[in-house]
């Protein structure tokens, strides 16, 4: 049955619903929207149908009742071009790098402690200060880059504001958007990053890491070459 003048479709309206869900992104949280999530699961099949046909995987977290897209690798379609990517992605800033790592850290050992996982935002200009050299600190310069790195996160649901000012929880997805197999490599790869030092703080190489952000996104947070840009396709990357 059409649902609109001109209509051409054959999914139901709530499955629609769904995938423009999965579109906008960041992520579908079935914690959060329960009839949604069984709408995903019943329907999944013939949303990775659709979903393929735009080049996009569907990621399916049953534990964590997360559900995210990406990207499908252009060299698996036998070509190296970017023109069937819905989003462009660029590397991440050493301060994002890093938090992100730290945030994953602490996710799995709040789940291990079976506790609520927040963290403030004093904790995490920690994080940063941490891994800044003494020499290489400066407070405003350094807030503001924190500053910046806490909004995209948020933007993207990965730390989620509280009742309590300054304090975030960390998001279920954030393990679907560094898809460790083991906790040890996070540690590893965070590291790694240290040892480079702030002179990389221009963005890391992508295959260092298996995050990258979405470059429409940089530029609507105001951190990209065209700042005044808008988009309703916000990753969970």
């Amino acid at each position: 049955m059409a649902l609109f003048d001109g209509d051409t479709g054959v999914l139901p309206l709530r499955v629609r619903h769904v995938l423009v869900r999965l579109l906008k992104g960041p992520y579908l949280d079935g914690g959060r929207d329960e009839k949604a999530w069984t709408t995903l699961l019943d329907h999944q099949e013939v949303l990775r149908s659709r979903l393929s046909e735009l080049f996009l995987d569907l990621q399916v977290d049953h534990g964590r009742k997360i559900a995210v897209l990406r990207p499908v690798d252009p060299e698996l379609l036998g070509t190296a071009s970017r023109a069937t990517i819905l989003r462009q992605q660029r590397t991440l800033s050493r301060v994002e790098t890093i938090l992100l790592l730290r945030l994953r850290l602490l996710l799995d050992r709040h789940a291990t402690a079976q506790t609520e996982p927040t963290v403030t935002l004093e904790e995490l200009a920690d994080v940063v200060a941490h891994y800044q050299p003494a020499e290489e600190q400066d407070a405003l310069r350094d807030a503001d880059t924190l500053g910046r790195a806490v909004a995209k996160l948020q933007a993207r649901r990965l730390l989620i504001p509280t009742a309590l000012d300054d304090v975030y929880l960390i998001s279920n997805a954030l393990p679907l958007a560094l898809p460790f197999e083991n906790i040890g490599d996070v540690t590893r790869h965070l590291e790694a990053v240290a040892a480079a030092g702030p002179a990389h703080d221009g963005g890391l190489p992508q295959d260092s890491l298996p995050l990258a952000e979405d470059e429409a996104d940089a530029e609507a947070a105001g951190t990209g070459p065209g700042a005044a840009a808008q988009t309703d396709q916000e990753g969970l990357l």
